[in-house]
């Protein structure tokens, strides 16, 4: 009964697999031996675990499932050699990854100092996707030689939108002013390390929201979510625009604030846009706004290169507040000059993060 239980589960996550786009003749001979590897390589899984792969794979990273470990060895497959969490991801969730490209674990996932095992959830992993900006931290720090440094461009984060997003802020005499919900006057400013405003079009939607935790998934709606449900703060509203792209946040994304800055993880099935201060081109008046596409994870703000940048940034350039520590994010929909909508506030639904940066 416990053979025949774990062959069934093997089974069912065999033709759960993504055909990949190849010839018939390369499908055939392909199909054999990864057939033979995934199997092999299943076979050292317990009937728990294949279980927990089984339902991470059939509700396609829509159930929160945990780690399913694996031994951090390479599995041969003919003349190449892979490694058991990349060729998961392969088989079940991105057919065409190669071994040139980097795979990066969510925030959720537990086995990133593992020495000995490495998670084989295929929706515990993004695909790493690099900045195409021409600005890097040398070029920057070239910039910045004798530099007088502004003191009038405040690190403190600050809605640069409509005004109406409640931030901390320091006045001249270094006392705190403009305090956010919930601070009492003459208390501390609190160790959140970003607070998130939900917008839709110029309206923001719900209150202000403080992270403390290491990072935060932000969703539409989610049985098992762990994090912020929009769909809780969200009114009826009669925008077809608003509804529609309402529709497509889905498992929506992770923010997390990690060693080298601020990561964006995209879990849901349509792109999101960003724009921030550290992908910004400093001597450009046109905001950079970069797609990150369903699946893919992205450094979208680096601390130290704000610090150079914050020096950088050509006043001449600047056509209203400019606020070095905030990055916006649209769901579904871009904006600026390649695309249809102009700004921000022209998009339907979309985040407005406001960064601590005093560490």
């Amino acid at each position: 009964m416990f053979r025949s239980k774990r062959s069934s589960l093997v089974r069912e996550l065999w033709k759960l697999r993504i055909p990949q786009n190849d010839t018939e003749s390369q499908n055939e001979k392909e199909s054999h031996e990864c057939k033979a590897v995934i199997h092999s390589m299943l076979k050292r899984l317990k009937e728990k675990n294949l279980e927990i792969l089984l339902r991470s794979v059939e509700s396609k990273g829509l159930e929160e499932t945990p780690c399913v470990l694996l031994p951090n060895v390479e599995l041969k497959m003919g003349k190449m050699s892979t490694d058991p969490h990349v060729l998961c991801c392969q088989i079940w969730r991105w057919p065409e990854l190669t071994l040139d490209t980097t795979l990066r674990r969510l925030p959720c996932c537990e086995t990133d100092k593992d020495p000995l095992y490495v998670c084989c959830n295929p929706y515990h992993w993004s695909i790493q996707q690099n900045a195409e900006s021409s600005y890097c931290a040398e070029k920057a720090n070239c910039l910045t030689s004798g530099i007088n440094w502004p003191s009038d461009i405040s690190m403190e984060p600050d809605s640069t939108e409509t005004g109406l997003t409640p931030t901390c802020r320091r006045n001249h005499h270094g006392d705190i002013s403009d305090l956010s919900e919930g601070e009492e006057p003459g208390s501390e400013v609190t160790t959140h390390w970003c607070s998130v405003a939900y917008w839709e079009l110029r309206q923001r939607v719900g209150r202000l929201y403080t992270l403390h935790e290491p990072y935060l998934c932000i969703f539409q709606d989610l049985p098992h979510g762990n994090g912020l449900s929009l769909s809780l703060v969200q009114e009826p509203t009669s925008v077809d625009c608003v509804k529609r792209t309402r529709e497509k946040i889905g498992l929506g994304l992770v923010l997390s604030r990690e060693a080298d800055g601020v990561w964006l993880y995209n879990r849901s099935g349509y792109p999101v846009f960003v724009n921030s201060p550290t992908l910004d081109n400093p001597s450009s008046r046109a905001s950079v706004v970069i797609k990150v596409n369903p699946g893919y994870s992205m450094n979208i703000f680096n601390y130290d290169m704000a610090s150079v940048l914050r020096a950088v940034k050509e006043r001449h350039c600047l056509d209203g507040p400019y606020d070095p520590t905030s990055i916006r994010i649209s769901f579904a929909k871009g904006w600026g000059p390649s695309y249809h909508r102009q700004f921000i506030t022209s998009c339907p639904a979309w985040l407005e993060v406001l960064l601590n940066v005093n560490r």
